[in-house]
C-alpha cells in the first residue's frame, strides 16, 4: 500500500519518518510511505527542538477559514500530482487535517473516498470548512468568548453546555494549533460526534486510532473514532502522551492492529 504521511504541529515530514520509524520497521516492506510538508513556519513542538533540527513546520497556525482551506488545498494537489495513496497516516494536526479531507468529501455521496483506510496517531478534532465560523471576543483580562456569527447584531454567546460548545469551547483547551486568537477573529467549528444530532458524519473507510493515556487530545482523538467509518473502527490506547511510543509493547500493538486493518481492507477489495 502506498501511505501519504502528515506531520504534526511544529515538526516536519523528516522528523514523522522518525517518529514511526519502529512501527515502520515491523510492517511488511512493500508499503510505500510519502510525506507531505506543511507549508506554514511556526515554532518547535515541546522538546522537539533538542533532538531534531528545524525547518518547523505546520499546515495551519490558526483554524481560519482561509488558512485550513489553503490546508485542504496542498492536500488535494499533492494526491492529485502524486496519488493515488490507498491509506493516510496522521499525527496530531496531520490526523487533523487528513480527517478534515475526508470528512468534507464523505458529505458528497457521489464522491468516493480518496483512501482505503486511514490511520490517526494522538489525533487532534478536524475543523469543518463548510460550518459557519464563530467569532472570537477577547474581554480586556484576555478571556476568550465564542459567539455565534454573524456579529452586527450582537451575535449570541455559545452557552458551555450546549453540545455545539463541546466541539468549540472545551476542545480549544487542547488547541492543535499555535497562533494566538484575537479579538473580532473568526475561527472554524470543529466536527464533532455531538455536535450536529441527527446529522451523520462519517468517514466512509476504516480507521485505526492510536491515542495515548497521558495525551491532553486523549478525548479529542476519542472524539474522532466516533467520526471514523462504518466500515470499522478500531481505537488503540497506549500508556504514553502525546507522542508515538517507542518501548516494545507498544509497538508490537501497534503493528498488530495496523497491518490487521490492512488485511482486511485488502481482503474487501
Amino acid at each position: 500500500m502506498r501511505f501519504l504521511c502528515l506531520h504534526g504541529l511544529g515538526t516536519n515530514p523528516q522528523i514523522l519518518e522518525a517518529q514511526i520509524g519502529l512501527l515502520r520497521a515491523q510492517l511488511p516492506g512493500t508499503h510505500e510511505f510519502v510525506y507531505l510538508a506543511g507549508e506554514v513556519e511556526c515554532d518547535a513542538a515541546h522538546g522537539v527542538s533538542n533532538i531534531y533540527p528545524g525547518p518547523y513546520l505546520c499546515y495551519y497556525d490558526l483554524p481560519t477559514v482561509d488558512q485550513v482551506a489553503d490546508a485542504h488545498d496542498l492536500v488535494l494537489s499533492f494526491i492529485e500530482d502524486e496519488g493515488p495513496f490507498d491509506g493516510v497516516i496522521g499525527f496530531s494536526q496531520g490526523a487533523a487535517l487528513a480527517s478534515s479531507v475526508m470528512l468534507r468529501r464523505a458529505k458528497d455521496p457521489s464522491l468516493e473516498p480518496l483512501f482505503q483506510i486511514a490511520i490517526f496517531i494522538c489525533a487532534s478534532l478536524p475543523f469543518d470548512l463548510d460550518a459557519t465560523p464563530v467569532v472570537v471576543q477577547k474581554s480586556p483580562n484576555g478571556r476568550l468568548k465564542f459567539l455565534d456569527a454573524p456579529v452586527m447584531n450582537g451575535g449570541r454567546e455559545i452557552s458551555q453546555s450546549s453540545a455545539g460548545a463541546q466541539s468549540i469551547i472545551q476542545e480549544f483547551h487542547s488547541l492543535g494549533y499555535s497562533g494566538l486568537l484575537e479579538d473580532g477573529m473568526h475561527v472554524l467549528r470543529r466536527f464533532h460526534p455531538k455536535m450536529r444530532p441527527g446529522i451523520n458524519f462519517n468517514m466512509g473507510v476504516p480507521t485505526v486510532n492510536i491515542v495515548g493515556k497521558k495525551d491532553g487530545y486523549l478525548q479529542q482523538g476519542l472524539s474522532l473514532a466516533e467520526l471514523g467509518g462504518s466500515r470499522g473502527t478500531v481505537t488503540l490506547e497506549h500508556g504514553a502522551g502525546h507522542e508515538v511510543p517507542r518501548d516494545s509493547l507498544s509497538t508490537r500493538k501497534m503493528t498488530r492492529v495496523v497491518q490487521d486493518a490492512v488485511e482486511k481492507v485488502r481482503f474487501q477489495c
